[in-house]
């Protein structure tokens, strides 16, 4: 209810479907902004719908999806996908009996869909729309919908770390120390409380529980500290950057302390756009390091770890043994994620299945092969081990040397520093001349520059957010992003030399990244072109899907010490 359009959707079906006892049928019609027809915060909704009413009808007006072209857009000022839903409830319902819902979409620009509008025939021209009752609004792919989701394969999903303060983690250790201090410091209440940005779980006075594994336990509120060092730790905003958060439960709006306590050396973290359509580059990413709520592209994302906090693999239960009964498959969970990764992980799969994932959520088809097995989980192997920056996944025998991530490749073809950055830079440029990316200063002077650089590589993107930008976006002399409190500003005036070579490791993943994705995609069409092994099929060799809310608990270490008393209560 937190969105305006939903109040006036549930004030219309409740006015119409239940607020005259006597007389519950009619028409509820809206042209809103369409994210109920996909996004999981409504399935309460969709539910409700299709109890209530008996028949429904979903124009899709904005399959271009978010921020479309704007002459295709019905309302010119309006950037958020739009639809028009159509409920009718008959006089002798049956509440029993879902509603059967109907789809269709119209492209093109405004005029094209006005005239298509005015030739709807609610009888004709319709694809019928998933049936279960809380399942999106929109048609099902029978050979899509039998591959599992990514959240069937991995049962624990758990959200990211979501800060809510965008001054707690930072891409230099020194820039959290800094601000740290300056909060500590202030000796006005109301001034650090704004410095803080306070939320309903984290402000001067709550002292939340420590984080699991993390350095230090803090005892005092925000309000009383005086310790003017911090700890902080290795942290992933976006996709294939790293930073710092720091580590102290006090500064943090919603932790997610599962994913602190699954922390170590073998732990990867998936991370897949599950709320928004993708259409442009991978829809997952990888990372060994905690992930943000919104690590795969800045639109909000869901973690599905490898491992549980115990150490055992996050799968679902019989799977390993379902393939090997299945197709004589031999595998490990880290195999498997290994699949995933050279078979999902590239802009082709994304490509083929462009209107599958106008459906949020991403579906794994699994080979029977074992030979095409083995070449996914070869190439996955890489993708993963160059998301991770070479920490995990390592094999020198292979040419994947721990933490180099240069290893195994020509050198002629590795990205290098040409120029030192002498200035902060304010801008981000490639020149299509000399394939180089550079930077420049304030006064449109060049500032450091690197080569040899692929177009590709310089326009890759994760869920359409181009990674080189997004990179640059936190380091530049301004940055850029959601300010959140007066020590946002607090950044640094002279570019880290650490900087360089971050920035030189990142170009060098994407370049091999791009280098990798002709033969995903060669794999991946062989894949589908082969025969596959459904979720009916697994079902039927045992494995155990995820149910409930209870499947998808994460398994915990057992406790040998007594409990802490609870301090704060969200």
């Amino acid at each position: 209810l937190k969105n305006l359009y939903i109040y006036f959707w549930r004030w219309a079906t409740w006015k119409v479907f239940e607020s005259i006892p006597v007389d519950q049928a009619g028409i509820v019609c809206f042209i809103s902004t369409a994210g109920y027809l996909r996004g999981p915060g409504f399935k309460g909704m969709r539910s409700y719908l299709r109890r209530e009413a008996d028949e429904g009808w979903i124009i899709d007006l904005t399959p271009e999806g978010q921020t479309p072209d704007v002459p295709t857009r019905i309302f010119p000022g309006v950037r958020q996908p739009l639809a028009i839903g159509i409920f009718v409830r008959s006089s002798d319902h049956d509440s029993e009996r879902p509603a059967p819902i109907h789809y269709r979409a119209l492209a093109g620009k405004q005029n094209d869909k006005f005239a298509a509008l005015k030739s709807v025939d609610l009888a004709v021209g319709w694809a019928p729309a998933r049936s279960g009752e809380q399942e999106v609004f929109t048609p099902a792919n029978p050979l899509w919908d039998a591959n599992p989701a990514l959240a069937d394969v991995f049962q624990w999903v758990a959200p990211g770390v979501k800060a809510n303060r965008a001054w707690a983690f930072a891409p230099l250790s020194g820039i959290l120390a800094d601000r740290w201090r300056r909060l500590v410091l202030e000796p006005d209440p109301s001034a650090k409380a704004e410095l803080m940005k306070e939320t309903a779980s984290t402000n001067l006075d709550a002292l939340p529980p420590a984080l699991p594994m993390a350095a230090s336990s803090p005892s005092k509120r925000i309000r009383e500290e005086t310790e003017l060092t911090v700890s902080f730790t290795r942290y992933a905003p976006r996709s294939l950057d790293r930073q710092y958060i720091v580590e102290d439960s006090r500064l943090i709006h919603r932790p997610s302390p599962e994913l602190w306590a699954s922390r170590n050396s073998s732990q990867v973290h998936l991370t897949e756009q599950h709320a928004h359509p993708v259409e442009l580059g991978s829809t997952i990413s990888f990372t060994s390091l905690l992930p943000d709520m919104d690590h795969t592209n800045g639109r909000g994302a869901r973690v599905l770890p490898l491992l549980h906090p115990d150490g055992t693999p996050n799968l679902a239960p019989g799977l390993l043994e379902g393939l090997a009964a299945v197709a004589s498959i031999q595998s490990d969970h880290e195999d498997l994620l290994a699949y995933v990764a050279g078979v999902v992980a590239h802009p082709a799969f994304t490509a083929m299945f462009v209107d599958e994932l106008t459906t949020p959520g991403v579906r794994v088809p699994i080979t029977r092969d074992p030979a095409l097995w083995a070449r996914a989980v070869d190439l996955g192997r890489e993708v993963i081990w160059l998301h991770t920056y070479a920490e995990r996944y390592f094999d020198p025998a292979a040419g994947r040397e721990v933490g180099n991530v240069r290893s195994g490749w020509p050198i002629e073809a590795q990205p290098k520093s040409l120029e030192a950055v002498t200035t902060m830079p304010v801008k981000l440029q490639y020149d299509e001349i000399r394939h180089h990316v550079w930077f420049t200063d304030e006064d449109s002077e060049r500032n450091g520059a690197w080569g040899p650089v692929r177009r590709a590589v310089f326009d890759y993107t994760v869920g359409g957010m181009n990674i080189v930008g997004s990179w640059f976006k936190y380091r530049k002399k301004n940055p850029g992003g959601k300010k959140t409190s007066p020590l946002d500003d607090i950044h640094v005036t002279e570019w880290p030399h650490e900087w360089t070579l971050e920035f030189t490791e990142l170009l060098t993943v994407l370049t091999r990244l791009v280098a990798l994705e002709p033969l995903q995609e060669t794999l991946l069409k062989d894949v589908v072109a082969g025969e596959l092994i459904s979720m009916n099929d697994l079902s039927d060799a045992g494995v155990k899907w995820p149910q409930t809310r209870d499947d998808r608990k994460p398994r915990r270490v057992a406790k040998t010490t007594a409990a802490q008393p609870t301090l704060y209560d969200p």
